[in-house]
């Protein structure tokens, strides 16, 4: 790929020229590129499902742009890569789900009052965290929402009802980012 400063050769080109080569400006320079090629034959379903994944990370983009409330734009453009615009920034958010990384349950004995500790991050900003108590026949025993911790990683839940099969339990995670994208997480006792 070519960058050009407006020179005198290459001027202020932008577009297609001879089917070939692409001319953009980006970051106030001119950028020669090989032109894409069309595609052959239909695409796979996988390609659909990312084809419609994108379609739905634009709509995203476009509303945190467009919102007449720039909160959202503003703290998408606070975390910009070089080269980023808040649009960008906000597709690259929509394609990328949080991810619970542990679930601590070092303080959770089964009684009421203990307390598991989930640890959740995301490319911007994960906003809950969500757990559920399982018995070890799968019953739902318990579940809520958790506490963010100062340190901005972890989530706190205390249990408000006693378990007292400790062994075989189940503690699922589900974090969620801006977007509404999820992240889980299974541990068993």
């Amino acid at each position: 790929m070519a960058h050009s400063n407006n020179s005198i050769v290459s001027g202020k080109f932008s577009g297609t020229l001879g089917k070939e080569i692409v001319f953009r400006d980006w970051d106030g320079k001119t950028v020669v590129a090989k032109a894409p090629k069309k595609r052959k034959g239909d695409p796979s379903a996988e390609q659909v499902e990312i084809q419609e994944r994108f379609l739905l990370a634009s709509r995203y983009a476009r509303g945190v742009v467009k919102n007449p409330d720039q909160g959202m734009a503003e703290a998408y453009a606070a975390n910009l890569r070089p080269r980023q615009n808040v649009y960008s920034r906000a597709v690259e958010d929509f394609m990328n789900s949080p991810e619970v990384k542990n679930i601590n349950t070092r303080n959770y004995t089964g009684a009421s009052g203990g307390k598991i500790v989930v640890r959740a991050v995301d490319d911007f900003r994960v906003v809950s965290v969500w757990v559920e108590i399982y018995a070890a026949n799968g019953t739902l025993l318990e579940a809520g929402r958790t506490v963010q911790e100062l340190n901005g990683l972890d989530w706190t839940f205390t249990a408000s009802m006693a378990n007292s099969t400790l062994a075989g339990s189940k503690i699922k995670a589900i974090a969620t980012d801006v977007p509404g994208n999820e992240g889980t997480l299974e541990v068993s006792l």
